[in-house]
């Protein structure tokens, strides 16, 4: 399965070098099927397709039982196959349409630590100086004998505060950088969670429809099989996803690093918050 998403990536990419992928298309047609084609109920006429097919193979004895006592048939396994193949589209068509977004996130993530590196310097740039100055804040210079304490204290602040605003200046400069970098890290990383979310959702909206498909075909050809007395009431079917586990463990590693960011920085604005 797993070399199915990268076989399908591979082509897609060989296919962009000839015309470029419309992402934003690709991304509204995997938004409708959450309510369109396999997603939905079944139809009155699919369901008399589906009966005709259970009476067809339940009279010439399908579904067989199996070695490991399950009861199969070959167009219970050409459903199942179908799941598998459109799992495996879904979520290839998926990474194909998020392989920039990943990028841009580890991108954002390398800065986001970067200008937290430079702030921390920032910071402490700043607090040695102010320190220096709060230290000679009352004292005198050559030439101001005769001026008063509270002269000397204003000149000292005074000479403070340009010292220190280039110093200040960085530091919130830095500051709003790293506030724009992590406001850019959050959506992006919403966004992909999202997009994970609503695949996922797809996919288990087709897996229902596929079950239900199944079961109408089972209760017709129980009606029509030799062995029907002996037969499950229900059918019992594994419709398994690799494909979700492939595509994700191409992004584990990132993606754990990318919630461990967006907690800390959860974190941050809850503690600013209770400030």
């Amino acid at each position: 399965m797993r070399d199915n998403i990268t076989n399908s990536t591979k082509s897609a990419r060989r296919g962009k070098e000839a015309a470029p992928v419309d992402k934003e298309e690709m991304r509204k047609k995997r938004y409708k099927k959450v309510n369109n084609g396999k997603g939905k109920k079944i139809g009155f006429f699919e369901a008399i397709c589906l009966k005709i097919r259970g009476f067809c193979d339940g009279r010439k004895g399908f579904p067989r039982q199996t070695d490991s006592n399950d009861w199969y048939s070959p167009f219970m396994n050409q459903e199942a196959n179908s799941f598998a193949e459109f799992c495996s589209h879904t979520w290839g068509s998926l990474q194909i349409e998020n392989e920039g977004e990943y990028a841009r996130l580890e991108e954002l993530m390398d800065g986001i630590r970067q200008k937290k590196g430079l702030l921390e310097m920032a910071k402490a740039d700043l607090s040695v100086a102010a320190k220096r100055e709060n230290d000679s804040e009352s004292a005198r210079k050559k030439g101001e004998d005769n001026l008063t304490d509270t002269q000397i204290r204003a000149r000292r602040k005074a000479e403070k505060e340009k010292k220190l605003a280039p110093l200040k200046s960085k530091k919130e400069g830095l500051e709003q950088e790293l506030k724009n970098a992590e406001e850019a890290f959050s959506a992006l990383h919403g966004k992909l969670v999202e997009d994970d979310n609503t695949t996922r959702l797809i996919c288990h909206r087709v897996r229902d429809h596929i079950l239900m498909r199944l079961d109408v075909y089972w209760n017709s050809a129980l009606r029509r099989h030799p062995d029907g007395a002996s037969m499950p009431v229900v059918p019992v079917i594994a419709l398994e996803d690799e494909a979700e586990e492939a595509y994700l463990s191409l992004h584990k590693v990132l993606m754990k690093h990318a919630v461990a960011i967006h907690d800390a920085i959860q974190d941050e604005a809850a503690e600013k918050e209770v400030a």
